[in-house]
């Protein structure tokens, strides 16, 4: 008896905090790469006081710091704004974010699809529908239009590197200088107006920082070529919305996809969901694949318990 009561104390708890998840199926792959561990499920939670390590995607405001004990938070995505968005979260508990290759190719994808849309014309292909208009449209080829990606760390890399192959003609911004081949690598503000000016379609994969809040303004949105495109798929508050909306209006940008925002769900007010030249798309341009996650997820935890230390961890200074 008192043998299993010692094996029950060691097995690592593991709390599933995401009220619109299907924590069955993330049960059945956690089980399955984490072997024996004590899974629980939000908010049949049991003493606080046993929880090891909590899985999180949007946690209820207030709720984190209920756990005395907790080693780790697992974010349920790539980024970590949701948890951080509680004040209350304490600061000293490692944040982990999740990568995996999955997620990677399904950002590489949307970019793509998007970048394609535009690139062909679809968009006008879409607007001829309804008066029943039969009107082919030229393009270039691939290598005379020219992409820019803001942000190339490891979702934004890969991206530029998947353009790159189809053969795009790729520049990409960072605030560190980045070497990729094939693909103009650009850092600073210098460098950052020299991307705008030449982008005829944008694709925003920055990441949620002091630096990058406000970034695409109205004066950097006017350096983009007249009817250029923007595709954000980073983090809504890279956009000044209001901006945004008045360069669509006038014409000067041509359209925009827009898959974050600065409030989420997006609020039934906004005007983008009424606007012409704007495509909304919830959230959706990589959402996390469970057994994919689940493993990520899993080798961590197997990782801090044997003494290792998690990876990727949200970096405070950095904002990533």
């Amino acid at each position: 008896m008192t043998l299993s009561m010692s094996a029950k104390a060691a097995k690592p708890c593991v709390l599933f905090l995401w009220e619109q998840g299907n924590a069955l199926e993330w049960k059945t792959f956690m089980e399955r790469f984490a072997g024996d561990i004590d899974f629980r499920v939000f908010p049949d939670v049991g003493d606080r006081a046993e929880v090891d390590y909590i899985m999180t995607w949007m946690p209820p405001l207030g709720e984190i710091e209920k756990y005395p004990n907790v080693k780790a938070i697992f974010s349920i995505g790539a980024g970590v704004s949701h948890i951080l968005r509680d004040p209350n979260v304490p600061r000293d508990i490692p944040i982990v974010r999740l990568t995996d290759d999955a997620l990677s190719l399904d950002m590489s994808l949307y970019a793509l699809h998007w970048t394609l849309h535009f690139h062909r014309g679809f968009d006008h292909y879409l607007r001829q529908k309804q008066p029943k208009v039969w009107k082919r449209h030229p393009y270039p080829a691939n290598e005379d239009r020219k992409v820019g990606v803001l942000g190339l760390g490891e979702i934004g890399g890969k991206v530029a590197e998947l353009l790159r192959d189809v053969h795009f003609d790729v520049g990409g911004w960072s605030r560190s200088k980045k070497n990729i081949q094939g693909v103009s690598c650009f850092v600073g503000e210098e460098g950052l107006a020299q991307l705008l000016r030449q982008s005829e379609i944008l694709i925003s994969v920055l990441p949620p920082t002091p630096e990058t809040s406000g970034l695409l303004n109205e004066a950097r949105l006017r350096l983009m070529p007249k009817g250029a495109f923007l595709i954000n798929m980073g983090r809504g508050d890279a956009v000044v919305d209001d901006d945004l909306v008045k360069v669509l209006d006038e014409g000067h940008l041509a359209g925009a996809v827009l898959d974050v925002f600065r409030e989420e769900p997006l609020p039934s007010l906004s005007p983008y969901w009424s606007h012409p030249s704007v495509v909304v798309t919830p959230h959706a341009a990589a959402p996390t694949n469970v057994k994919y996650g689940a493993k990520r997820i899993a080798e961590n935890i197997m990782k801090m318990e044997s003494g290792r230390p998690p990876h990727p961890l949200y970096n405070a200074s950095l904002g990533y």
